[in-house]
């Protein structure tokens, strides 16, 4: 798919989002049918390798072979207008090989994401799955990058605790759950319905609060999966696994 096809198609996605009844809010179930209807070029009901690639191909201004952070940032604010950071979540949740470009190593290794059933074919209902995962993943993902003072990639113990703190905007050193909604609005995350969701998960002694020195300590142990007392960004999403996922009618599959 080349840049003026997929701006085409993404405009038709910001048309149905248009209709959202919460307008403020994107329409991440309606951009899904769209992406899928624009992946599944052929219209058998599967993905090819082929067809999702030339999806994120299509970010590729200069038409090098490879996809850069800048120019997957620009493309994708153009065609969303969501934030940078949300753009940058996006294009580090496509990096899966983590050397900052979106290239041919990592088609093969995103097909192989979306193909959830491992059987070598990505159906509809497979590829809304994964999207609804990938676009629930960005909050994650920008959070981290706040978190991440040293931009070393890694998040210690005491960055961690810190994760939430832009939601802290009273400064007392702990997020209530008003907070938490109202950080997850201003950030322009996906659902709010998850914030709600994660503020119960989150809150572990169940004082109404999260606070870096009991609730994120009591995270970090659990997803310091290797026992190397930080967090990568990999280790740090496996929180999106506490939303419970709610299938929303009319999407694809």
């Amino acid at each position: 798919m080349n840049m003026g096809l997929l701006l085409i198609v993404c405009f038709v996605a910001l048309s149905q989002a248009a209709k959202n009844p919460e307008p403020s809010r994107p329409d991440i179930y309606g951009l899904i049918n769209i992406l899928y209807l624009k992946a599944d070029s052929n219209f058998d009901s599967h993905i090819t390798q082929a067809e999702l690639s030339a999806v994120f191909k299509g970010f590729d201004k200069n038409g090098d072979g490879t996809v850069t952070n800048p120019e997957f940032i620009e493309l994708w604010i153009q065609l969303t207008s969501q934030t940078t950071a949300l753009a940058n979540a996006y294009f580090h949740l496509a990096d899966l090989n983590v050397d900052n470009v979106i290239d041919s190593k990592d088609y093969p290794m995103i097909y192989n994401v979306f193909d959830l059933d491992h059987d070598g074919s990505v159906s509809a209902r497979e590829f809304a799955k994964k999207w609804e995962d990938i676009i629930r993943e960005t909050p994650f993902v920008v959070l981290f990058e706040r978190s991440d003072s040293n931009a070393d990639g890694y998040l210690s113990h005491q960055e961690f605790r810190g994760y939430f703190s832009s939601f802290d905007t009273n400064g007392d050193g702990s997020v209530n759950n008003a907070e938490f909604d109202e950080g997850w609005k201003h950030a322009d995350f996906a659902l709010l319905s998850d914030a709600d969701l994660l503020f119960g998960d989150l809150d572990k002694n169940t004082d109404g609060s999260i606070s870096g020195h009991g609730d994120m300590d009591i995270l970090f142990s659990i997803y310091d999966s290797n026992s190397d007392n930080k967090l990568s960004l990999l280790e740090t999403i496996k929180m999106k696994s506490l939303l419970v996922l709610i299938q929303a009618p009319g999407t694809v599959g």
